[in-house]
């Protein structure tokens, strides 16, 4: 998956509350460069790409995204960690089980034929307000049809860094076959949670 390099440099410098100047300092370049990193007009070479990575991967100035995206990696469970915007659903994270059971090597959600539901459960979601911060998270069980008839409980949970980029963190536990996983997997759209309208 190909870096953002625009979006890890806005995000690092909001993180740190840093004026363009400040952090073209610490990578060691000047403050226009920084600016036309930002705008996506130019790529960063290897030793300023390392030096944005040396100082986003830095525990003390990490993200809670970040970390949240080294979780997703090194899970041993099948989750995903998806950006979100008008029309894109980006891999930011992906785990090694969820890579080869339901991803089978593809890099973009829509080519991987097992995530169909999870595609249709998203523009469901988005279409109740996952865009607009009123959900608090969503479930649903699937039925794995792609190779043998398995059952999985799927858990969404929206995100935003502290540039309002979106996220949605998708996890999935496996489930006995039984009556009841049947008639969930039935179900049409994913169960939705709202925040109260007292908490907005």
């Amino acid at each position: 998956m190909e870096k953002n390099w625009a979006h890890t440099l806005r995000a690092l410098r909001m993180r740190l509350r840093l004026k363009q100047g400040a952090i073209a300092e610490l990578i060691g370049v000047s403050q226009t460069y920084v600016s036309r990193l930002e705008a996506g007009l130019v790529e960063p070479p290897a030793h300023v790409a390392e030096a944005i990575t040396n100082l986003a991967e830095n525990p003390r100035t990490r993200s809670l995204v970040d970390d949240l995206r080294a979780t997703v990696d090194h899970s041993p469970f099948p989750c995903l960690l998806l950006q979100t915007g008008p029309g894109d659903l980006n891999i930011e994270a992906a785990s090694l089980i969820m890579t080869r059971t339901f991803l089978e090597g593809a890099q973009q959600i829509i080519k991987a034929p097992a995530l169909k539901r999870l595609i249709s459960d998203l523009e469901t979601l988005d279409r109740e307000g996952l865009s607009d911060g009123n959900i608090l998270g969503a479930s649903a069980v699937w039925v794995d049809r792609h190779a043998t008839d398995r059952f999985w409980q799927v858990r969404y949970t929206p995100i935003r860094d502290e540039t309002g980029a979106r996220f949605v963190h998708v996890t999935l536990a496996g489930l006995e076959d039984s009556p009841a996983a049947r008639a969930a997997a039935n179900d049409a759209a994913p169960r939705i949670e709202r925040f109260n309208a007292s908490e907005n």
